[in-house]
């Protein structure tokens, strides 16, 4: 599944026109193991000729993964879903916003798609030569970080909710068919889907409760809920006007780049990887951004002024685009609450993902269609990590607290 001339050549013709001629490229591969998960991504070079000049252009390739059948479905559902979002909803998303006088989502450029058989390649902007950069994963968002992409993800929702409005008899994911495919109904074969691997997952978060004392409860209650994960999970999709919009459905630090000033405080934010957007609660953006991007402190001294800092980015949307903020904090704070559930179990789940070293990386390639033996390896991975990575076990334990101090579990 390698990039092809050809992909290379759609994406420059998108970029620079028909009179644009390639006459070279190569391709290297861009950030490092950990930084993604379901795309081998790459930056592109392309040397080209405009008008008798030459020019250097660069683009970031996202190549599909090959992997076995325990993968393979969520995979071309996530390529369809962000090819999907660009070429179809994003143009609708930046036209109430045009609207409204307001400037397009912070979001890379598309320029070209290709699918023959298994391979697939969506070619988009290089933010990186526009000097935007990964925040660190392990250390999480500190306050201007998550200032900033909480601003941004405030004006998706918002623009997903006037683009809504404007035809209220019409559900979006009626218009845009893939809104309406989330992990609990994409797969046609049982046992072969995502949502049954990260309910088996829990299994894993459970070792980590039974080896922090004072968490038994904790761990009992993920044993107990595993059975239900799927149905628990398309539940908590659900959601009452007016918080059900578009979601992004996998907000959490890689998939925002940050560009800085000379002092290296952050300025300005991009939002990727659109793989998972799909109509739910906007909440459960919120809970997977928070539980997955910030310290346990910080989640704790901080809740307030990242909810205010959020409904301040929505309501001056909103109401830039004629209509009134509809809600206040204190009905944000409820949702928010609603669907704590959410928060935690994404927590359990990709909290050792997000805090593991590159060596920790699961490599989701090597899932066979028998899960056991690589979720096995993968439960004495974590737990010999949570011996020598401080970090994980003081985030899952915050998880775990948060858990006992809401009432979802008992303290022991």
């Amino acid at each position: 599944m390698e990039l092809e001339e050809c992909d290379v050549r759609g994406a420059v013709v998108a970029d620079k026109g028909e009179g644009a001629v390639l006459t070279s490229w190569a391709a290297e591969d861009l950030g490092k193991k950990g930084d993604n998960y379901m795309s081998s991504v790459k930056r592109v070079k392309a040397q080209v000729t405009i008008g008798g000049r030459e020019e250097q252009l660069t683009y970031v390739a996202k190549v599909k993964m090959g992997f076995s059948d325990a993968f393979k479905e969520f995979s071309n559902i996530a390529f369809f879903k962000e090819h999907e979002f660009y070429t179809k909803l994003l143009p609708e998303l930046n036209g109430v916003l045009a609207e409204a006088g307001l400037n397009p989502l912070r979001i890379p450029k598309f320029y070209h798609y290709r699918k023959s058989g298994e391979r697939e390649i969506l070619i988009l902007e290089d933010l990186t030569a526009r000097d935007f950069l990964l925040d660190d994963r392990k250390k999480g968002f500190d306050i201007p970080h998550m200032s900033l992409a909480l601003e941004e993800l405030g004006k998706f929702h918002a623009s997903s909710y006037l683009l809504q409005q404007k035809t209220p008899h019409e559900d979006l994911s009626e218009k845009h068919k893939f809104l309406g495919i989330d992990w609990s109904n994409y797969c046609e074969t049982p046992g072969q889907d995502m949502a049954t691997y990260m309910a088996k997952e829990l299994d894993t978060a459970a070792a980590v409760a039974e080896s922090c004392p004072g968490y038994e409860n904790v761990a009992r209650w993920l044993k107990e809920i595993q059975p239900r994960f799927t149905d628990i999970f398309a539940e908590l999709s659900k959601s009452r006007a007016p918080f059900h919009l578009v979601w992004h459905g996998d907000c959490w630090t890689n998939n925002f780049l940050f560009r800085y000033n000379a002092k290296g405080e952050p300025i300005d934010v991009m939002m990727l990887d659109l793989q998972c957007c799909q109509k739910g609660s906007l909440a459960a953006d919120l809970l997977m951004l928070i539980y997955l991007s910030i310290s346990t402190e910080s989640r704790r001294h901080n809740l307030d002024l990242f909810l205010q800092e959020y409904l301040s980015s929505f309501s001056a949307t909103v109401t830039a685009g004629g209509l009134p903020s509809p809600f206040t904090l204190e009905e944000l704070r409820e949702e928010y609450n609603a669907k704590f559930i959410y928060g935690a179990l994404m927590g359990a789940v990709f909290i050792p993902v997000v805090i593991g070293d590159a060596e920790d990386t699961p490599d989701y390639s090597q899932v066979d269609d028998d899960m056991g033996k690589f979720l096995d390896e993968r439960r004495k991975q974590v737990l010999d990590m949570l011996n020598r990575n401080p970090l994980l076990r003081e985030r899952m334990c915050g998880l775990f607290d948060d858990c006992i101090e809401k009432g979802v579990v008992s303290p022991c």
